[in-house]
């Protein structure tokens, strides 16, 4: 669940949906923000969908969707125009693209709502691709339903900053350090709001939430029922709070935890990706795959070490640059998001020393979309991932506290706590009015099914936990399993899900799936 400053390559960190099944976005956890106006019927200035083909939007064969399964389904697109402000102080319309994936048949089937992960991640693509693997019950009983955010891909796109070089991994706790991450971080954000000007305080998690409330009446039901992965669980949970009646069930999967300090946020994802390649070191330990690495512990820091002096060369004739220390840590980092890409991530180091970095980097592009190369334009991900999150949160540490943190960091986490230093300067110099989340609740008319994974290191556990109690009308529903997000990875709780989406069945308080199902 990546969110926070990525400005700067080195030190994302991430909340995507399944890296298993989908791009996912590395970047910082995902803060919140306050109301806006509620969003009536009447507010909606456009409250009809003209479903079209979708032509070349949407390149399913790019996104790996497999041909057989595209074959049962109709994809249809729309857009959906909603005001800029709600209060009206701020001229503009925003149009939310949609995406309608649907089985071939005259039946007519209610919206299933998928909300992606980032902020920043397409969900128009995120849809396209998860169709390759939802449970045929959900694909028989739903019309499924992906949006891109306001802000994000074809829907509107924050593009408020041009190419930045990149810069190597620092040290907040040192005075070099820090002295370069806040000139960074501080030639970032004036850029950013220079460029917006006004719309840039209007790219939020609240704004959104209404949108989606203006979806929910453009499809023409009374209520909803949605499924949030990451990022999209904490969107999903605001929904909620805001729209507590008009909700019929809801998936909030590895949400953060949204009633935690910055510092202390960074600080438990830090600790969770340590925690994580500590489990995948032990998983190394005698199998011949990892042979030629010794001590992954060791290999690894040495290894960025090494790429920080000198980037390591690709041989993918595709790769036009080097891979710097920062290169090797996102790759490490974006197999960490699951399990079953260990494998692939000890031949991609194996592969690294021999001074191939190609597999290493292609394992980090995974997670995020190409960067782009000569003239083309900026990838907007990052920027809308700032954005959101500066606008969500108004909580910007100090400069003690940033460097107090970051010291604690690079002691107890030595192969990412430098790496995820740069995070703690969050958003302390995105200078545009903020209206931040409060914590969430929903009185909604059934219990909304929060899932969390026991060894999700982008997530960690405790923000289910914690979501689950604010709530106050939600069961948790826990998975004991490696990695970031459950739904889509786990067999037991892709059941539970189903029942809970298609029959409205309640999972009991408690219910835990193993490991290994």
């Amino acid at each position: 669940m990546r969110s926070a400053i990525r400005a700067h390559r080195g030190g994302r960190l991430a909340c995507p949906v399944p890296a298993s099944v989908v791009a996912a976005s590395l970047a910082v956890a995902c803060l919140a923000v306050a109301s806006l106006a509620a969003c009536t019927p009447a507010d909606h200035q456009d409250s009809s969908l003209a479903w079209s083909s979708c032509g070349s939007t949407v390149d399913t064969k790019a996104l790996g969707v497999p041909v057989e399964q595209m074959a049962r389904l109709d994809l249809s697109c729309a857009g959906l125009t909603v005001p800029l402000d709600r209060t009206g102080a701020t001229s503009g319309e925003v149009e939310v693209r949609l995406l309608r994936i649907s089985r071939r048949s005259d039946e007519a089937r209610p919206p299933l709502l998928l909300i992606a992960g980032g902020p920043g991640q397409s969900g128009v693509d995120n849809a396209a691709v998860l169709v390759g693997w939802l449970p045929g019950e959900i694909l028989d009983s739903f019309d499924v339903i992906g949006f891109d955010p306001r802000g994000v891909g074809r829907s509107d796109p924050i593009a408020c900053v041009g190419r930045r070089p990149e810069t190597p991994i620092l040290d907040l706790s040192t005075d070099a350090g820090y002295a370069a991450a806040t000139t960074v971080a501080r030639s970032w954000a004036q850029e950013c709001s220079t460029t917006l000007g006004e719309r840039a305080r209007h790219y939020s998690t609240t704004a959104t939430a209404e949108d989606i409330e203006a979806i929910r009446f453009a499809l023409g039901v009374d209520r909803l029922r949605y499924v949030g992965w990451s990022y999209g669980a904490k969107l999903g949970a605001e929904y909620a709070r805001l729209h507590a009646d008009r909700v019929e069930a809801a998936v909030l999967d590895a949400p953060t935890d949204p009633d935690v300090a910055w510092t202390e946020m960074i600080r438990r994802q830090v600790d969770g990706f340590e925690s994580a390649f500590g489990r995948f070191a032990d998983w190394c330990e005698g199998r011949s795959e990892c042979a030629a690495l010794g001590d992954v512990r060791a290999f690894v820091p040495a290894l960025v070490r090494r790429a920080e002096q000198s980037p390591i060369t690709s041989l993918r004739r595709s790769d036009l640059t080097g891979t710097t220390g920062s290169d090797v840590v996102d790759g490490v980092v974006a197999a960490l998001y699951d399990d079953a890409r260990w494998p692939d991530l000890a031949a991609t180091l194996t592969e690294s020393a021999a001074g191939d970095s190609g597999g290493l980097r292609a394992l980090a592009e995974a997670t995020v979309r190409p960067r782009p190369e000569g003239d083309e334009p900026p990838d907007t991900q990052a920027q809308a991932q700032y954005v959101i999150n500066c606008n969500d949160t108004d909580d910007d540490p100090t400069e003690v506290e940033v460097r107090t943190a970051a010291a604690r960091l690079v002691r107890d986490d030595p192969t990412f706590g430098a790496w995820g230093s740069f995070n703690l300067l969050g958003c302390a110099f995105w200078d545009v009015p903020r209206t931040p989340l409060p914590p969430s609740s929903a009185a909604t008319p059934r219990p909304l099914l929060v899932v969390g994974t026991r060894h999700d290191p982008a997530t960690p556990y405790v923000g289910a936990e914690r979501m689950t109690d604010l709530l106050g009308h939600a069961v948790l529903l826990s998975w004991e399993g490696e990695g970031h997000t459950a739904f889509g990875r786990s067999r037991c709780i892709g059941e539970y899900v189903v029942d809970y989406l298609v029959d409205l069945r309640v999972p009991a308080v408690g219910t835990t799936c193993p490991a290994g199902a």
